[in-house]
């Protein structure tokens, strides 16, 4: 979209357009726009700016020195929005931190700190030493939180204030900065080989509808016993690294002891430092934890509740210091379900998962790998198999088959070439061979001696949309034909009631139809055999 010139009446409309992006001789009757005394109309121009990019920094700069309120502290945050990269800008910044007008001087204060780059850390923790101002004071704190350095964290320390406001916000940077800090001088990992001194109740979860098979895939030894759709219950005492080889395997965790939970936020609170902090969460960090402990709190049933999470953080880190709580870099995540007037904890350590190691490239719909790991568990293996997927995709159904054992031949067809260059590169990164790849209809394509389908075929939702019925029940007689007397099936019919019929038409014989969670609609999984 283009306007006729800087000072047109249509300028306070073009802004407003997404597609509007200022030229330089527009540049100026956008920055005049800022002091608009519409706030919609000053901020569709600040966006117009920031779509403009580098032009707009130096049109900001000379505007800058001659402004006044509230044009002056609105070019400051502008400014801040563009300085990331812009030493000029970051320079404009830091002087403006000595602005006598105090909404732009807080402009300035926040923008730095977003910055986070050593130079605007610096300039923040020199003006907060001379700063009087209560409500600057505040914004300065919840900068340096974010980007402060050891110097910037001995001013917190060091600050003492009776605004309680002020307070409150200088023990959350001082928990923000002492993490960020602490995460390049400490190790925080998860010890995979570790083993207890006696087996601890755990928890494996998987997608709903695979329990026996995870349960099967675990040792017998920790008494793996379904506990509810998509959980299995064991007792083990490790290590983590045998324990997450199964392939079904989505998280394990310990939980700790249900306890009752009154109601509201302060109950919360109390009830979630005990359980970080007791003796039984304890032992399970120190057996299974490198280094310091850092954990990330989760909700079990959705949402962020950032302002209980705060008050955990605080409440812990006074209680337990060497626990820190950390959304980023964490190896511990705490899962916290909070239903029917009782606290659940459970914690999850994130173990190096080498699995899948293997994906080096995706196409979409494609397989979750620990649905592909069930398909082919459920093919079993036989040294003569010649398998076919016939919805190759990326390829991890036939991956996980020939992972699982020995095999003849791997034959994959699919009507997308790139998908199929993607299942040939993941092939080869599992180290696979004996491997064949065509571009072909899944009904039409005869390859010989087929004693084993594993596939996921389209759902009808990302690929194939619409009614997938006459392609899968075309399959079907394709496959019930090409199949070696014995030979079996494994896959996922969005459509069971369509598909079975055809495929018992087609003379195949059903072992097994169970619902799977494909997150977010069920699908049935399904084994059927050449009779």
């Amino acid at each position: 979209m283009s306007i006729p010139s800087a000072g047109s009446a249509l300028l306070a409309v073009a802004v407003a357009d997404p597609g509007f992006t200022p030229g330089r001789h527009d540049l100026g009757g956008v920055i005049d726009l800022l002091a608009d005394a519409d706030e919609a109309i000053a901020g569709h121009a600040e966006r117009a700016l920031l779509r403009a990019g580098g032009p707009a920094g130096p049109a900001l700069l000379r505007r800058l020195g001659e402004s006044v309120a509230p044009l002056r502290a609105r070019i400051v945050r502008a400014i801040g929005r563009l300085a990331p990269g812009d030493e000029s800008l970051r320079a404009a910044l830091i002087a403006g931190l000595a602005d006598a007008d105090p909404k732009a001087r807080r402009n300035a204060i926040v923008a730095l700190g977003k910055l986070a780059d050593p130079v605007a850390s610096a300039a923040l923790a020199d003006h907060a030493r001379v700063e009087a101002s209560v409500p600057h004071l505040r914004s300065l704190v919840e900068a340096l939180g974010k980007c402060g350095d050891v110097a910037a964290l001995a001013w917190l320390d060091a600050l003492d204030h009776p605004d309680p406001e002020l307070q409150r916000l200088r023990a959350r940077a001082q928990l923000m900065l002492r993490r960020s800090l602490g995460r390049d001088e400490t190790l925080a990992d998860i010890d995979d080989d570790a083993v207890a001194a006696a087996p601890r109740p755990m928890l494996a979860t998987c997608r709903p509808g695979l329990e026996d098979i995870l349960c099967a895939s675990l040792d017998a030894a920790d008494g793996p016993a379904v506990a509810g759709p998509g959980r299995v219950a064991l007792r083990s005492a490790g290590p983590l690294r045998r324990l997450g080889q199964a392939r079904t395997l989505l998280t394990l965790g310990f939980r700790l002891a249900r306890v009752p939970l009154r109601p509201g936020p302060d109950a919360l609170v109390a009830g979630l430092c005990a359980a970080l902090t007791g003796a039984e969460a304890q032992e399970i960090f120190r057996t299974w934890s490198k280094g310091q402990v850092r954990y990330r709190l989760a909700w079990a049933r959705g949402g962020h509740r950032r302002s209980v999470v705060w008050r955990v953080a605080e409440a812990v880190a006074r209680t337990q210091p060497e626990l820190v709580n950390d959304p980023t870099a964490s190896p511990w995540e705490v899962v916290v379900d909070d239903a029917d007037g009782a606290l659940q904890v459970e914690l999850r350590p994130r173990w190096h998962d080498d699995r899948f190691a293997y994906r080096v490239g995706e196409v979409p719909a494609a397989s979750h790998p620990t649905i592909a790991a069930a398909i082919a568990r459920l093919g079993g293996v036989r040294a003569d198999d010649v398998v076919w997927d016939p919805f190759t995709g990326s390829g991890l159904e036939l991956v996980e088959r020939g992972l699982l054992g020995p095999y003849a031949r791997l034959v994959g067809s699919d009507l997308d070439a790139k998908a199929l260059d993607t299942a040939a590169a993941n092939l080869r990164s599992a180290g696979l061979e004996r491997f064949e790849l065509h571009v072909a209809d899944a009904s039409e394509f005869r390859p010989p001696g087929v004693t084993l389908i594993v596939c996921n075929p389209p759902m009808g939702r990302r690929v194939q949309r619409g009614d997938v019925g006459p392609l899968l029940t075309g399959f079907l007689a394709s496959a019930g034909a090409l199949l070696q007397p014995g030979g079996r099936l494994v896959w996922i019919s969005p459509l069971p009631r369509v598909t079975q019929a055809a495929a018992r038409g087609a003379g195949l014989v059903c072992r097994r139809a169970e619902p799977l969670d494909m997150g977010g609609f069920m699908g049935q999984l399904e084994v059927w055999v050449r009779a």
